[in-house]
């Protein structure tokens, strides 16, 4: 990550932390105000303003030109086709076009809360198992329980801020939210997609057979983000960073080396965003008295008694809402875009793959709000949940014995085809298509083979 990105990166988890109880309602006005204490206020436009000014969204400095392929497409995705950054694209822009979007899931109404239900449980039950032995096992596993219209239970209940959304996530099963919308889809016959089951043939999904596929996905985010906790090139915690960026902040008139690319974050924050900076250091003397010097620059916590969430419980997090996301959009009929009438929904019904889409924004956007990780780190992590999404339908797509598909749009707005055919020799073959082209089954090892070369 080159530093114009990391000094931005930092900014918008202060800007992020400066708005944790704005109500969603009111995110996209710019005109909402402010007020940090008695005497300090800011508007989200003179926030957006901060935020604009920084080298990485105006595309200036050289230190653009050591940025990689990653880094150019994230900052694509965050502004508008004028290019630049708005209030939607700082809040929701780890999906592409989701920042015009509403302003939270509407499966959060229906992700309801039942602890008591909760236990040590094993591994998943066969996917031909009755379909009562999956709900008591989502059960025990997360808590999830389906939720009937007449249930009156404080889960049903929209959320107001993004503090109550952190609150919300932060307290529940990384999976409950989802296993909550799968058992309302399925209890009220959601279409599949069309491509699974073709004319003349036997339907191979089922409702045991999705919950099979989103419990095998989850357990492949959790082996994943084990496993990536032990690399060397993995990033320090935000709030590891804000503190040795605070230090250097904090040395005012001193010199900075401007061969230590953490000091060129510094300067660029210093020259930029100063009222940001300003911003922060107020929120941080407002709510813990005694912070003095490089303190005053840390990023803010929920409560004075929070506990900092572990950065591979915050990963794992994003990793599942990525996979499970992309499960609902392959396997639920989202082609036609139908609509699905819920019991607290005022509008005729909902999209799902756009509420699928919009879920997976909610958790990412969480992780940020707490300081958990990097906008950066949520963005791949999501991308991450979806190419093991991919792998588990390609895995399941093999064992069937009829040739199937299903069509999605992924979290960089391309179409996704997955289909499965007969070759000559009589084996299942998985291919996939991204816009019309074959591409390959992303994060998969392929056995090498020989190539021809012309000399």
């Amino acid at each position: 990550m080159p530093p114009s990105e990391l000094a931005a990166e930092i900014a918008e988890l202060y800007a992020l932390a400066l708005i944790r109880d704005v109500p969603f309602a009111a995110l996209q006005d710019p005109h909402h105000a402010v007020w940090i204490d008695g005497s300090t206020r800011f508007t989200l436009h003179e926030l957006l303003c901060e935020m604009r000014s920084l080298g990485w969204f105006e595309r200036r400095g050289a230190a653009l030109a050591r940025e990689s392929e990653g880094s150019r497409q994230r900052r694509a995705q965050r502004l508008n086709r004028e290019g630049q950054l708005t209030l939607g694209g700082l809040y929701s822009w780890a999906v592409a076009g989701q920042s015009v979007q509403g302003p939270i899931s509407l499966f959060h109404w229906v992700d309801r809360s039942a602890p008591e239900l909760q236990d040590i449980v094993g591994a998943a039950p066969d996917a031909e198992a009755p379909m009562s032995a999956w709900v008591d096992w989502v059960a025990r596993q997360s808590g999830a329980a389906l939720a009937v219209p007449t249930a009156e239970a404080d889960a049903l209940s929209p959320l107001g801020t993004p503090r109550e959304l952190v609150a919300r996530l932060q307290a529940s099963h990384p999976c409950r939210v989802y296993y909550n919308a799968a058992l309302m889809l399925l209890a009220r016959g959601t279409a599949f997609d069309p491509g699974l089951s073709p004319t003349g043939t036997d339907d191979p999904v089922s409702a045991q057979r999705v919950l099979a596929l989103m419990a095998e996905a989850a357990e492949r985010a959790f082996e994943t983000v084990m496993r990536r906790q032990a690399r060397a090139d993995r990033l320090s915690p935000p709030m590891v960073t804000a503190a040795r960026l605070g230090i250097l902040l904090a040395r005012g008139d001193a010199p900075l080396d401007k061969s230590d690319s953490l000091h060129e974050v510094a300067d660029e924050l210093q020259t930029y965003a100063p009222n940001l900076l300003h911003w922060i250091t107020r929120m941080n003397q407002q709510a813990q008295k005694g912070l003095r010097g490089a303190m005053t620059y840390l990023l803010p916590e929920l409560t004075p008694e929070e506990v900092p969430p572990q950065p591979s419980d915050s990963a794992l997090q994003v990793v599942v809402a990525g996979a499970l996301s992309t499960l609902f959009k392959a396997l639920f009929d989202t082609r036609p875009a139908p609509r699905l009438r819920m019991a607290t929904d005022p509008e005729p019904g909902i999209d799902i793959g756009g509420e699928a889409d919009r879920l997976a924004v909610d958790i990412a956007l969480s992780r940020t709000v707490c300081g958990a990780q990097m906008p950066a780190e949520t963005h791949q992590n999501l991308r991450i949940g979806e190419a093991l999404a991919l792998q588990v339908l390609q895995g399941w797509m093999l064992k069937l014995a009829q040739g199937v598909s299903m069509e999605m749009t992924d979290f960089d707005g391309c179409a996704l085809r997955i289909e499965s055919y007969l070759r000559s020799s009589g084996e299942i073959a998985v291919a996939l298509r991204r816009d019309g082209r074959p591409v390959r089954f992303p994060m998969v090892a392929e056995r090498a083979s020989a190539h021809l070369a012309v000399i």
